[in-house]
C-alpha cells in the first residue's frame, strides 16, 4: 500500500504542471539512459516541463505510480495530467508527431536524438518535501 500523503503530494504535482515528468536525476544531470533521452526529446521540442528526481525516494515513488497509472518504472511523463509513458513511447510518440500535438508544440525538423541538443526550456527541478 502506497504511502497516502505522497500519493496526495504526486497527485497535486501531476494536476499542477501541465507537463510534469518523473526521472532519475535531473534534467541537467540525468541519472539513467532512459532518463536522459525523455529529457533530450522534451528538450529538442523546446518544451517547457517540471521535473522530479524519483531517487531520493525510488521505491514509495514506484508504489505511488503504481496505484496512481499502474505504472512502475521511471521515467514516467505526464501531460495535462495523464500519463503518456516511458522513453520508448515518448521517443515514438515524437516520431510520430503525436507528441508536439500532446504538448502543444512544434514538431522540430531534427529528430531529437541527432544534431545539437536544444537549450533547456524546463523549470527547475521540483522537490517532495
Amino acid at each position: 500500500m502506497a504511502d497516502q500523503e505522497l500519493k496526495s503530494k504526486v497527485e497535486e504535482l501531476i494536476s499542477a504542471n501541465p507537463v510534469l515528468l518523473f526521472m532519475k536525476g535531473t534534467p541537467d544531470m540525468p541519472r539513467c539512459g532512459f532518463s536522459m533521452r525523455v529529457v533530450q526529446t522534451l528538450d529538442a521540442m523546446n518544451a517547457e516541463y517540471g521535473a522530479i528526481d524519483v531517487l531520493p525516494a525510488l521505491q514509495p515513488l514506484r508504489e505511488v505510480t503504481a496505484e496512481i497509472a499502474d505504472w512502475q518504472t521511471f521515467p514516467q511523463l505526464y501531460v495535462k495530467g495523464e500519463l503518456v509513458g516511458g522513453a520508448d513511447i515518448v521517443e515514438e510518440m515524437f516520431e510520430s508527431g503525436e507528441l508536439s500535438e500532446a504538448l502543444g508544440v512544434e514538431q522540430p525538423e531534427i529528430p531529437a536524438a541527432s544534431g545539437e541538443p536544444a537549450p533547456p526550456a524546463q523549470s527547475p527541478p521540483l522537490q517532495i518535501e
